[in-house]
């Protein structure tokens, strides 16, 4: 059977419901307030397995709207959280949408006028450049920045693992202090950015190939599970509520059926109407009997008898009675007039439309009343008959 509007109706609401765990699910990419970044420090300490541990620090201060928690961009997604402290609730892989790095929640949701510091320490791997040929590695560096905030004070700090002397290249010229290379810059401005790449001469430190960095940073984000999850939920939801739906209609048609049936038993006549005009019905559509002279309707979905075909059609005209007749659009189908009743035989029935339904009828039409020809034709034959 066709779809009915009431299925389209709960398709609708549930489509709406997806939608809308969609938009809870998925993180909106605008911030719930201004701010500013007063203080932002990252750390890199390479290890002898080639990864950088990298240490960032910040401290926030909220003007305006409130911060529950802030993203920090890192190089790639090859990276493991090892800890972090500070206001700092929780740390996670927030990479997803185009953008790698992690997710800060914080202790609370911070206000105007307030600060919050946070910091945390990774792994972080395919930073340092192995040129095992040339004796050398590298790395090139840009902290994560922040296109709608200023930073008063940004600074990336290099804990050497070899002699400041081996470096051969160095962009731009950093402080040195003891086996510490410091680049630094204030006011940095919104979206400012700050590029550091080393290079040394000196790869006797790295005594080990870099291994393959823990789930922390690699695959899927979080995020996309969740809405992978809330997909599939809705998803069977709508599923299991047109399943439902279609029984309960099933069963509907079925007792209707049953109970016309029963009254035509008592009304040979009505019974004649109903089984012709279903034939009419089949041979219309092309519906032929199988084996067994059962009619498969397509358009039904199932296995279709002159009176589950009258349920039907009953049950589309009951419907239109409930509301204003439509708007005539076109030509009329004479099996959806079948459950219209004359009050006598000298009357013209009104067909209630159906709207384009296999059963029905696109406008409204008058139609002599099937029962009261065949009253009329046998009254006939009884006049014509020699006295």
């Amino acid at each position: 059977m066709r779809i009915s509007l009431s299925m389209l109706r709960r398709l609708s609401a549930g489509i709406f419901v997806l939608v809308l765990l969609l938009l809870v699910a998925v993180p909106v990419n605008a911030d719930t307030g201004t701010y500013k970044i007063n203080d932002y420090v990252v750390t890199l300490e390479p290890q002898n397995d080639g990864r950088v541990l990298m240490t960032i620090e910040q401290q926030w201060q909220v003007l305006s709207g409130n911060i529950p928690w802030v993203t920090v961009g890192l190089p790639n997604k090859t990276f493991e959280i090892k800890d972090f402290s500070g206001d700092v609730f929780n740390v996670s892989n927030g990479s997803g949408g185009g953008f790698i790095g992690v997710r800060v929640d914080l202790v609370k949701d911070y206000q105007p006028g307030q600060t919050f510091n946070l910091k945390f320490s990774i792994l972080q791997g395919h930073l340092l450049e192995r040129l095992t040929k040339e004796n050398k590695w590298r790395i090139d560096y840009t902290p994560g920045w922040y296109d709608n905030a200023v930073t008063g004070h940004l600074q990336v700090n290099l804990v050497s693992p070899v002699s400041p002397q081996s470096y051969i290249s160095t962009t731009p010229m950093p402080n040195i202090v003891g086996n510490t290379l410091t680049w630094e810059r204030n006011n940095v401005g919104s979206g400012g950015r700050l590029a550091v790449t080393v290079e040394s001469a000196d790869g006797s430190f790295l005594t080990a190939q870099e291994p393959s960095t823990g789930s922390s940073g690699g695959g899927l984000s979080k995020t996309f599970w969740i809405v992978v999850a809330v997909i599939v939920a809705v998803g069977l939801l709508i599923v299991w509520r047109i399943q439902q739906g279609k029984k309960e209609r099933e069963a509907y048609i079925r007792r209707k059926a049953t109970s016309l049936e029963a009254e035509a038993a008592k009304d040979p006549l009505k019974k004649q109407a109903v089984e012709e005009d279903f034939k009419e019905y089949v041979e219309k559509k092309g519906i032929r009997p199988d084996a067994q002279g059962r009619y498969y309707d397509p358009a039904y979905g199932n296995y279709m008898t002159p009176w589950i075909w009258a349920a039907i059609i009953s049950n589309q005209a009951a419907r239109n009675t409930a509301a204003p007749p439509p708007r005539p659009t076109g030509g009329s189908s004479r099996p959806g007039c079948v459950s219209c009743a004359c009050v006598s035989c000298a009357c013209a029935c009104a067909c209630a439309c159906a709207g384009g339904g296999a059963a029905g009828c696109s406008r409204k039409t008058l139609h002599q009343c099937r029962t009261c020809a065949i009253k009329q034709k046998e009254e006939k034959v009884v006049e014509e008959k020699p006295v």
